[in-house]
């Protein structure tokens, strides 16, 4: 493949920015397969965004020829504070978290963070020489993008977390740490962090996140863009505002009749959202199904004719929730059947 067709597909929807296309043609011409990583904490049930749209772009880059890795998180899951810090849970999720990305992802290596930092001195001197590198001030900022308030208490742990995720990278020697648009932050600072050290040069690229499904919260003006993300994305912590990547049929219709979606508005609509990031990048098309009395049933071959019918009010809400709750049962049952009786396990897990 030809280095213009290898950017075409880094660059290809869901991404919104590579830091920088110039430093990526560079990677390109100078490896021929460069690695990549992104990091999930095991921390929830996963989502439509952790396993759709994150895989999606996971594809893009192992079709580009890049060494794809899926990184688990589980230390970083207790640093969090997440799952009780119980390492059997956590073991236990994480297992399941690798069939999915198995199922989803084929082509990428899934590793678990505590087989890769097993008899890692190395890795655990690059965490301290990293952390006295960094500010307090500077590691606190990139935790207010986790989701956090500025002013909340926090254990000395979360302080280490971004630090150990720069430390992941170099320990996965990954030219392309890759993740959402929240953890921008932390990208930088591994950026700078391994340029003042003389560490190896990255090219962090990020992808568009899912609006959560609930009506968008007020932002005030001077916000920066990281943090508008992190207030609006879909969480699989507040209630209505994700759908699970195993949510049964009955689950995705209930999420989606109280999705924020009114007439006409095409901004910030979370269910275009899911049309325009997870529809139509897999099934290519969207089939409204509605009675001959309200224009009858009409199929949309990109995502662009559905926003401008929806815009114009020519589609009505409801008749767009249906066919998007259709849509992704149909993309999900799959990965539901290929897990059988271990969703309730995975339900279990996360609700303890």
């Amino acid at each position: 493949m030809d280095i213009e067709s290898k950017i075409a597909l880094a660059k290809s929807e869901p991404t919104e920015e590579i830091i920088t296309e110039e430093a990526l043609r560079n990677l390109f011409e100078t490896n021929s397969r460069p690695r990549h990583y992104i990091g999930l904490e095991i921390s929830g049930m996963p989502h439509l965004g952790h396993i759709l749209v994150a895989g999606k772009k996971i594809n893009d880059l192992a079709k580009a020829g890049v060494h794809t890795q899926v990184f688990l998180a589980d230390w970083h899951t207790v640093a969090n504070n997440k799952l009780g810090g119980d390492w059997e849970r956590i073991k236990k999720a994480s297992a399941l978290y690798r069939k999915l990305f198995n199922e989803v992802c084929p082509e990428a290596e899934v590793v678990l963070g505590s087989d890769l930092y097993n008899d890692r001195s190395e890795y655990w001197k690059l965490v301290i020489q990293l952390a006295s590198k960094t500010t307090m001030a500077r590691a606190t900022r990139t935790l207010i993008i986790e989701g956090r308030k500025e002013g909340e208490i926090l254990h000395v742990s979360q302080y280490i977390y971004p630090i150990m995720q720069a430390a992941d990278i170099m320990a996965l020697d990954a030219d392309i740490p890759h993740a959402g648009m929240d953890q921008r932050r932390i990208h930088m600072l591994a950026k700078e962090l391994f340029d003042d050290m003389g560490l190896k040069k990255i090219v962090p690229l990020h992808h568009h996140l899912l609006a959560s499904l609930s009506e968008p919260p007020k932002i005030a003006g001077d916000a920066e863009k990281e943090e508008i993300v992190a207030a609006m994305k879909m969480s699989k912590s507040k209630p209505g505002s994700a759908i699970s990547i195993l949510a049964t049929k009955e689950e995705i219709a209930s999420t989606l009749k109280g999705a924020w979606s009114p007439e006409g508005v095409v901004k910030e609509n979370p269910v275009l959202e899911l049309c325009r990031y997870v529809v139509f990048p897999i099934q290519g098309s969207l089939k409204v199904e509605r009675s001959s009395k309200y224009g009858g049933d009409v199929e949309f071959a990109s995502y662009t004719e559905l926003e401008n019918m929806y815009k114009d009010k020519k589609l009505h809400p409801m008749d767009l929730k249906n066919a998007v709750s259709l849509a992704i049962d149909r993309q999900i049952e799959p990965i539901r059947r290929k897990l059988g009786a271990e969703k309730e396990e995975l339900l279990k897990l996360f609700s303890g």
